[in-house]
């Protein structure tokens, strides 16, 4: 352990918001509600393949791990080792509003086209192409049509993002996530997690 750093452990209860994916579309880690405000915890190896089976968005958990804590800043990393069914009243949300449940009515089909329209842009430059952009576009094409997503996702093609050696590369607007090495079987991941 370094003397910049400081190892505890923590109990965190919240609500489970949304997964963090990797570069190369696997679970990384989640986003959790607490009282004390929206926090990135990562997963253990052993988790990552568990919590897709289980967690849904706006579900209650209880998560324990060990953090490090940085001396110098303050900033504490999360790292989960388990993860556990919990309840609101439990962690003191009392304060907090709580998803819609997933039986709520769905909302007008004009509220949906107030929605603000995603970007999908991927390089099409001739490392890129070598590597399989043109397949990767040509699925994800197919992919958003299929889905029915062709008024709610925008996809253009790009110039070089200087990553030539990692690709192909795609960028997700309006969050800016970028991923490399993206492969034709990751593209329903990726539009499962933004849209």
């Amino acid at each position: 352990m370094s003397k910049d750093t400081r190892r505890t452990n923590f109990t965190l209860t919240g609500q489970f918001i949304a997964y963090v994916l990797a570069d190369n579309c696997e679970i990384k880690g989640i986003r959790l509600t607490t009282t004390e405000g929206e926090r990135y915890i990562k997963l253990s190896k052993v988790l990552r393949p568990i919590s897709a089976q289980i967690l849904q968005p706006g579900s209650w958990i209880q998560v324990q791990g060990s953090q490090k804590i940085a001396l110098k800043t303050g900033k504490a990393k999360f790292k989960a080792h388990s993860i556990i069914a919990a309840l609101p009243d439990s962690a003191g949300f009392t304060d907090l509003p709580v998803a819609p449940a997933a039986s709520a009515p769905l909302p007008p089909p004009q509220d949906l086209a107030l929605k603000q329209v995603g970007k999908i842009r991927i390089c099409q430059k001739s490392s890129c192409r070598k590597r399989g952009s043109q397949r990767v576009l040509s699925v994800l094409n197919s992919a958003i049509r299929d889905a029915g997503l062709d008024q709610e996702i925008e996809l253009s093609e790009m110039g070089c993002v200087g990553k030539c050696k990692a690709g192909p590369n795609l960028i997700v607007l309006p969050d800016k996530t970028r991923y490399t090495k993206v492969k034709p079987q990751n593209i329903p991941k990726i539009l499962e997690h933004h849209f």
